[in-house]
C-alpha cells in the first residue's frame, strides 16, 4: 500500500499548516470550529458572507444550481444559501448567518443530456476479513441515469467545484461516515491531493483549482474516464478510503497503453468492458496487499483452475466437457461426461437428435512423436532418454498457458467465467439449438467457455510404424509431377481409372462410377524440408471447410505421412461452443449424459 513515510510527511504539514488558522485552497486545513470574538468585545449577532467559483464538468457548466450545504446533509434544502452559474459557469453566493466561519459543503446540480462515462459492474470482491466494511453506500456517479447531474466539493477550495473536488468529497464522506477524526482525514486528504496531482498532471497548477479549458483537455478526459471505470469496479469494497486513487497512480501508464494498444479511442474501449483491465485491477490490489483472491467473478481463481485441471486437462481423471459444432457442420456434438473411455457424440439433422456412446480407448491408439524445431528432432514426451524437458502449464488471468506435446510451440486456453444464474450465461444458452433443449438443464454453479490458440504448425508422425513411400528415381522434389502422385498415392486406380491435369495440379479417380478430384501442392515444413500435401476439392461448399488436406514429408529418399496440426484459434470466433465445468456438482455429468440420450431418436439415420 501507500508508503507509511508519505503519510508521515504530510500529516506534519497538514498539522504545520492547521496551527495558521487560515483556510488556504490546497484542501489541507480543517474547517475551523468557529470564530471567538476579541477580548472585551461584544460579538456580533451576524455576520455576512460571500462565495465566488466556478463549476467544471468538461468545460464550464451553465446554468448549474449552486447551494451552501450549511447542514451537509448532501442536499440543497430551501432555506440554504443559492445561486446559478452564467455562461462561464462562474457563480456569486451572498448570505448572513451567526456564525463567522460557518462550516459548510458546496453542492452544483443541472440536467446533463447525455452521459460520457461507462459503469461497469462492480467487482465482486473476495476481501481481506478485517478489510471489509458494512453501511457504505458505492459512490454516486456524477451522472446519473435520467441525466441528473451533481457535484459536490468541500469548502476550502476558494468555491470550485468541478470532477476533483467531487472526488475529494466523496472519499470524505467515506470517512465521516466510518467516525474518522478530523485529524485523521486532514491526513488522508493530503494523501488524496498527492495522488491527483500525479494522476491529473496537474504540475505548476493548484490540484483543486480546475478551468474549463483544462477539464476538456484530451488527455484530461481519458485519465477521468478511466480513472471513473476503475471507481466503478472497486466501488467502496475495500476500507482504503484510497484504494481506487492508489491503483489508479500506479496503473495509469499501463491502462493507457492497453487502449494504444486496443487501436480503440478510451470510450469505445471502455464501453467494452475489457477483461484486461479487470486483470490489471485484481493483480495491482493482489500485489499491493488489498485482497487475498480475485476480485470479480469473472477472473479465475485457483478454485477455478482445480476444477478445470480436474475436469478438463486431465482426461484420465474426470473429463468433463462439452462440444457443439455451429449449425453449417449440422451442430455435431460431443460429450465427456466422468469415464475417460467413453463419449457421447450426435448431431442434429432435419430438427433430430442423432447420438451414441463411443468407446475413446479401443486399444488401437499409436503412440505419436512431434517434429521439435528448436531440438531438430522427433520427440515423444513420454520418453525420457531424448533431452526434452516437458513445460510446466501457467496460469496467467484467465489463460492456461502450455505447449504442444514434445514440442516448443505455445499453446493458450482461454477461459470465460460464466455464473450459471447470470444473464450472459442465459444469453449463450438462449444461441442454441432448440432440439437439445440446453437451457431446461440444472446447470453446475459455475460453466467455463474456452478457447484454444495454437501459435505455430506442429508435425507429428506415428512413431516407428510411418507409412513411407519412395521418391521418384530422380529425388528432387521441385521435380514431382501430377504423374507421380498418382502412381505413388493410387496405384491401384493408375493409370486407367484415373485422370490427371498436370497444369491443375489435380487428379481424378472413377471410383465405382463416382468421381473424386484431388490437388496436390508441395509446401515447406516446420522442418525446412519440403512437403506434399493432397485435398479433395469437389465436395460440396458447407463441407469443403471442415475437410483435413493429407500431407507427406519427403526426407531424402522417401516420402514418409505425418499429421499437420496447423496454427489455429479455435472457439467462440468460429461459433463452437466449448465448454468445461465440475461434472461432480450435483451428479450433472450424468445427469447431462441422460439428458441428451432422452432426446435422441430411436432411429438413426
Amino acid at each position: 500500500m501507500r508508503l507509511k513515510l508519505l503519510t508521515s510527511i504530510l500529516l506534519t504539514t497538514s498539522l504545520l499548516s492547521a496551527c495558521g488558522g487560515s483556510n488556504s485552497d490546497d484542501g489541507t486545513d480543517l474547517p475551523p470550529d468557529g470564530g471567538t470574538p476579541p477580548d472585551g468585545g461584544t460579538p456580533p449577532s451576524s455576520f455576512n458572507h460571500q462565495i465566488t467559483g466556478n463549476v467544471v464538468h468538461t468545460g464550464a457548466v451553465a446554468g448549474a444550481d449552486v447551494c451552501v450545504d450549511l447542514d451537509q446533509n448532501g442536499q440543497c434544502d430551501e432555506s440554504e444559501p443559492s445561486s446559478t452559474t452564467n455562461n462561464d459557469g462562474l457563480y456569486q453566493i451572498d448570505w448572513e448567518s451567526d456564525q463567522e466561519q460557518p462550516t459548510y459543503d458546496l453542492i452544483a446540480t443541472w440536467i446533463q443530456t447525455s452521459q460520457s462515462l461507462s459503469k461497469p459492474s462492480p467487482l465482486k470482491a473476495a476481501i481481506k476479513p478485517e478489510l471489509t466494511q458494512q453501511g457504505v453506500d458505492a459512490n454516486s456517479p456524477v451522472i446519473s441515469d435520467s441525466g441528473e447531474a451533481k457535484l459536490m466539493a468541500l469548502q476550502e477550495h476558494n468555491g470550485a467545484i468541478n470532477s476533483l473536488t467531487n472526488i475529494e468529497f466523496q472519499r470524505t464522506t467515506r470517512m465521516r461516515q466510518a467516525g474518522e477524526t478530523p485529524l485523521d482525514i486532514a491526513a488522508e486528504r493530503l494523501i488524496l491531493a498527492a495522488l491527483l496531482h500525479t494522476i491529473y498532471d496537474r504540475g505548476e497548477a493548484n490540484t483543486y483549482q480546475l478551468s474549463a479549458t483544462q477539464s476538456v483537455d484530451v488527455d484530461f478526459q481519458d485519465t477521468y474516464k478511466l480513472h471513473q471505470y476503475i471507481d466503478a469496479l472497486i466501488g467502496n469494497q475495500l476500507t482504503d478510503y484510497l484504494a481506487v486513487d492508489d491503483v489508479m497512480s500506479m496503473s495509469k501508464e499501463r491502462l493507457k497503453q492497453l487502449i494504444k494498444d486496443s487501436g480503440m479511442e478510451t470510450q469505445t474501449y471502455l464501453d467494452s468492458d475489457p477483461m484486461d483491465i479487470r486483470f490489471l485491477v485484481n493483480n495491482t490490489l493482489l500485489a499491493q496487499g488489498y485482497i487475498e483472491a480475485p476480485i470479480d467473478q469473472k477472473i479465475m481463481s485457483a478454485d477455478d483452475w482445480q476444477v478445470v485441471t480436474t475436469n478438463f486437462l486431465e482426461d484420465e481423471q474426470q473429463p468433463s466437457k462439452f462440444n457443439l459444432a455451429p449449425a453449417k457442420v449440422n451442430n455435431s456434438f460431443t460429450l465427456d461426461y466422468g469415464d475417460p473411455a467413453l463419449s457421447f457424440t450426435g448431431s442434429i439433422n432435419d430438427g433430430k437428435v442423432w447420438g451414441q456412446v463411443i468407446d475413446t480407448d479401443d486399444g488401437t491408439a499409436q503412440i505419436e512423436e512431434c517434429w521439435n524445431t528448436d531440438m531438430g528432432k522427433w520427440i515423444n514426451p513420454d520418453r525420457d532418454d531424448q533431452g526434452y524437458q516437458p513445460h510446466a502449464t501457467k496460469f496467467v488471468n484467465n489463460n492456461l498457458q502450455t505447449v504442444y506435446r514434445g514440442t516448443n510451440v505455445p499453446v493458450t486456453v482461454e477461459f470465460t467465467k460464466y455464473q450459471s444464474n447470470g444473464s450472459d450465461w442465459q444469453a449463450i444458452l438462449s444461441t442454441t439449438p432448440a432440439a437439445l433443449k440446453l437451457s431446461t438443464l440444472s446447470w453446475p454453479t459455475v460453466i467455463y467457455r474456452y478457447t484454444i490458440e495454437q501459435a505455430e504448425d506442429v508435425m507429428c508422425r506415428v512413431q516407428d510404424d510411418f507409412n513411407v513411400w519412395p521418391m521418384p528415381a530422380h529425388q528432387d522434389p521441385l521435380r514431382l509431377t501430377t504423374t507421380d502422385m498418382a502412381r505413388l498415392f493410387w496405384p491401384s486406380f493408375y493409370p486407367h481409372d484415373i485422370e490427371i491435369d498436370e497444369n491443375t495440379k489435380r487428379v481424378s479417380i472413377d471410383i465405382t462410377g463416382e468421381k473424386e478430384t484431388y490437388e496436390w501442392s508441395l509446401l515447406t515444413s516446420a522442418s525446412g524440408q519440403s512437403m506434399i500435401q493432397i485435398k479433395q476439392v469437389d465436395l460440396p461448399a458447407k463441407f469443403a471447410e471442415f475437410v483435413l488436406p493429407d500431407h507427406y514429408l519427403i526426407v531424402g529418399a522417401d516420402i514418409i505421412e505425418i499429421t499437420l496440426n496447423e496454427a489455429m484459434r479455435y472457439g467462440a470466433e468460429n461459433d463452437y461452443l466449448n465448454l468445461a465445468y465440475d461434472g461432480e456438482e450435483d451428479g450433472f455429468n450424468q445427469r447431462f449424459y441422460q439428458h441428451l440420450s432422452s432426446l435422441v431418436a430411436t432411429t438413426q439415420p
